[in-house]
């Protein structure tokens, strides 16, 4: 028994020595100056995009046109492609080589919800996406034509999904406006139909891009858009005048695709 109390009371001893020594070390670290152990502070504070407010902003780059219409005829009698029109119905005599500059300016709102982001923008870019086709038939004819893309409008809605905190991948979808221009000429050795056409047509458009803020309001973006503006022509009768009534023309696309890089004001930038 007298070896079981003792035994215990070396027990109780060593744990009043560590409590005690535990309540000293820092009255003892300060009597030395000794550096006490203090936690290392928390990381400094990392705000978060937020993508919800208006910008601004301009854009340049490079657009094609694509054009698959096809020459056509009306005779005397008003037949489209009728009798005697098979020699002025030129085969491929579509513009597949229509490239050129687009560059304008943007505007927009965007709301952001946990990591998804609803926005509508509208932009406006001048434009010189042009081609031209010419071919040479039999006995002197030819087939000239040409066509432009002048300016290009969008009012757009997007939607995108933030990754990496600051990167916002996109997608769009809206209405497009835009001003065409086009000429074609059917020309044999004694009679020409030359004519032309400019107009502002309206379609549609989509694509998508992946913008960044690289700072607190700031953003760059890299963008690639559809556009369809529809279908249009253009005639005219023979110069010179009176060669049996007939009229030359032909349709024309105005669809391509526009890749653009841009850069945005924001009014909001970083914030919870």
């Amino acid at each position: 028994m007298s070896g079981e109390r003792g035994h215990a009371m070396k027990k109780n001893l060593i744990g009043i020595t560590v409590i005690a020594a535990l309540i000293a070390t820092p009255a003892l670290a300060a009597d030395l100056n000794l550096p006490a152990y203090n936690a290392p502070p928390p990381p400094p504070f990392v705000p978060i995009f937020n993508w919800t407010g208006f910008y601004i902003g301009g854009n340049a780059g490079w657009g094609w046109l694509n054009d698959n219409g096809s020459p056509f005829c009306i005779n005397p009698e008003g037949v489209l492609d009728g009798d005697l029109c098979d020699t002025t119905n030129v085969p491929g005599a579509q513009i597949k080589n229509a490239n050129g500059f687009i560059g304008g300016g943007q505007a927009g709102f965007d709301y952001q919800a946990d990591v998804l982001v609803y926005g509508i923008e509208t932009d406006f870019q001048g434009a010189d996406i042009n081609g031209s086709v010419n071919i040479a038939g039999p006995g002197g004819t030819s087939f000239t034509a040409s066509e432009k893309l002048n300016w290009l409008g969008t009012v757009r809605g997007r939607i995108g999904v933030v990754a990496w905190e600051r990167s916002l991948f996109y997608g769009t979808v809206g209405f497009a406006y835009g001003g065409v221009s086009a000429s074609q000429n059917i020309i044999f050795p004694a009679v020409q139909f030359p004519s032309s056409v400019s107009e502002t047509r309206t379609g549609w458009t989509a694509g998508g891009g992946w913008e960044y803020a690289f700072a607190p309001n700031w953003s760059a973006k890299i963008e690639g858009l559809y556009y369809d503006l529809g279908s249009f022509s253009t005639s005219g009768s023979s110069v010179p005048a009176g060669f049996n009534g007939f009229i030359g023309g032909k349709n024309f696309d105005a669809k391509g695709a526009i890749v653009r890089v841009g850069l945005n004001w924001r009014f909001s930038g970083f914030g919870h």
